[in-house]
C-alpha cells in the first residue's frame, strides 16, 4: 500500500511539473499574448428601414 502511495504521488508531481512548465510557456511570452479588438456594430441602412416601416 505504502508503494502504490509513493508511485501516485510520483506521478502527481510529473503532472503537476508538466502543466507548469506548459502554462510557462503560454503565459511569459509577451509575442502571443492575445489582443482582442473592439469592433463597433452598424446597422445598415436596408435594416433600419425595413425596421421603421
Amino acid at each position: 500500500m505504502l508503494k502504490g502511495l509513493i508511485v501516485c504521488f510520483a506521478v502527481l508531481f510529473a503532472q503537476l511539473a508538466v502543466l507548469h512548465v506548459i502554462d510557462a510557456r503560454l503565459y511569459s511570452s509577451p509575442q502571443d499574448a492575445r489582443q482582442t479588438a473592439v469592433t463597433p456594430v452598424t446597422a445598415h441602412k436596408d435594416d433600419e428601414e425595413e425596421a421603421q416601416s
